[in-house]
């Protein structure tokens, strides 16, 4: 089994049952499994088969899960982006996919048609909300209308063909392709369904986003896989639509990262709401504050449940159990299946209580990297998936994260490398040298700072470095506090010193 033949199973057991809700529309499982085939034979017809990647850069709304669907079921490989990624952004990972397709909104069209010939999709770019043919591009919609809603596979994928490509930062800062197969996010869907008691009863409201491994694994597959209701939202617009939506539609389960949370909590209208449905709220993506679970259960009688993974392990590896002891600030237990372990510099298992790295081991992991064999090897030396995470196991088996060895920066649940910012910030032409370090922010987790050395004689000021910058990072990327600093604290090597910019905050 694997995830579109349990999508096709539910359209067939529960076929006028609702599969998804977006604003006005609300969305039939026989009716999402209808066009999931229709854009598969329109894939197909554009010549997309088996192994062929297709860049997936659309927000939250139907057409992402359609596409997601349908390039699993011609066998393609989905390559899920950010939609508000930069031109530089878009043309680093498709250099290394070399997609076949790109999958986006007719607002995007211009920005890919201006990549360069040799990374430009051999079977073009299908564009959403484009009927009138404002471009080049392939109309979804004309797709949709004119494609059969019979699909006969040429042949049936083995358990571990790689699905799915996703793009994470790496330690060089340029991203790598986390590839998952289709035992890795069925298993781990399905697994997560049954660690929260998630069924075809439940009716989930997915406002984290798509195109990252939470959001597709923890909300859209767990809620498609077990036949519950997946009310979808365009993203995190405030407290507000979040509580109107959990009253109107009855929502009972809301995953989002531990930012929405810490939001919700300060909204001063919660007792307005009718909140009886709610049943879960659960969190991941990055470290909870203890305060927020205290406020949660306080203002909203619900417990607050925390897992953790990355990209790497589908995502999730460990989950707070429903049932059982309950400890705010613990990332909980392995999941079935999977294995978790603290170990030292040796990959020596370290005794409890004992702080070192976390390993994982389990039906979660990737394959591998795309087309990077040796820092595959190596993050999975001796069986084990390294997470560069630094944590500690309690006398229960309970784990707890206390610090990561990357210099990952996480902004709202969102992974951001430093060494992609400090790329660009080199590259202007007044700046000599700049570093960048994540700040504790009490909404967002962590926020962005920069320091940097101007050149001599060359005056320049924040709001023109991140004028400089929109144009080549993602907005959530571009440095929200700039400093300027004579010199930057290096070794004698050159190498810079991260924990000494951390006390010059």
């Amino acid at each position: 089994m694997n995830l579109h033949l349990k999508l096709a199973e539910q359209s067939q057991l529960h076929p006028d049952k609702e599969a998804v809700v977006f604003k006005n529309r609300r969305i039939t499982y026989k009716q999402l499994n209808a066009m999931i085939d229709k854009l598969a034979n329109g894939l197909r017809q554009l010549g997309i088969g088996p192994g062929d990647r297709v860049i997936l850069a659309l927000g939250n709304c139907p057409e992402f899960i359609i596409s997601y669907y349908a390039i699993i079921k011609v066998r393609g490989i989905v390559v899920p982006v950010n939609p508000h990624y930069t031109i530089n952004e878009y043309s680093t990972i498709m250099l290394d996919a070399l997609p076949a397709a790109v999958i986006t909104n007719h607002q995007l069209v211009p920005l890919f048609e201006r990549l360069s010939p040799e990374i430009k999709p051999a079977c073009g770019i299908i564009a959403t909300g484009d009927e009138n043919g404002g471009s080049r591009a392939h109309s979804y919609e004309k797709i949709l209308r004119s494609a059969s809603d019979t699909f006969v596979p040429d042949k049936a994928g083995g358990r571990h063909d790689v699905i799915v490509i996703m793009y994470t930062s790496g330690a060089s800062g340029s991203p790598k392709g986390a590839m998952l197969t289709h035992h890795n996010l069925y298993r781990n869907a399905l697994t997560f369904a049954q660690c929260c008691k998630i069924t075809s009863a439940d009716r989930s409201l997915m406002i984290a986003p798509a195109h990252h491994a939470a959001g597709q694994t923890c909300v859209m597959n767990t809620s498609l896989l077990v036949g519950a209701t997946l009310v979808v939202h365009e993203g995190w617009k405030g407290p507000k639509p979040l509580l109107e939506a959990i009253q109107s539609e009855k929502i009972t389960f809301y995953f989002g990262p531990p930012t929405m949370y810490a939001l919700l909590v300060k909204y001063p209208d919660i007792d307005k709401y009718d909140l009886g449905s709610w049943r879960l709220a659960f969190t991941g993506a990055a470290p909870t504050p203890p305060e927020v679970f205290n406020a949660f259960e306080e203002k909203f009688g619900l417990k607050l449940y925390e897992g953790y993974g990355l990209t790497e392990t589908s995502p999730v590896a460990t989950v707070m159990p429903l049932e059982g002891v309950y400890k705010a600030g613990s990332i909980g237990l392995p999941i079935p299946g999977v294995e978790v372990k603290i170990v030292d510099y040796e990959d020596r298992e370290v005794p409890v209580n004992q702080i070192g790295e976390i390993v994982i081991r389990g039906h979660n992991v990737m394959k591998g990297y795309y087309n990077r064999p040796e820092e595959t090897g190596w993050i999975m030396r001796n069986g084990w998936f390294h997470t560069g995470d630094l944590g500690y196991k309690d006398n229960d088996g309970y784990f707890y994260i206390v610090d990561r060895k990357k210099d990952l920066i996480i902004r709202g649940g969102l992974n951001i490398h430093p060494r992609e910012i400090e790329e660009v910030l080199y590259s202007h032409p007044m700046i000599f040298d700049a570093a960048v370090i994540g700040i504790p922010d009490p909404i967002m987790g962590e926020e962005v700072m920069a320091f940097v050395h101007s050149r001599e004689g060359s005056q320049v000021t924040p709001e023109e470095i991140q004028e400089f910058c929109a144009d080549k990072l993602a907005r959530y990327k571009i440095p929200r506090f700039i400093r300027f600093v004579e010199n930057l604290p290096k070794t004698t090597s050159g190498k810079l010193l991260r924990g000494e910019l951390r006390k010059m905050i």
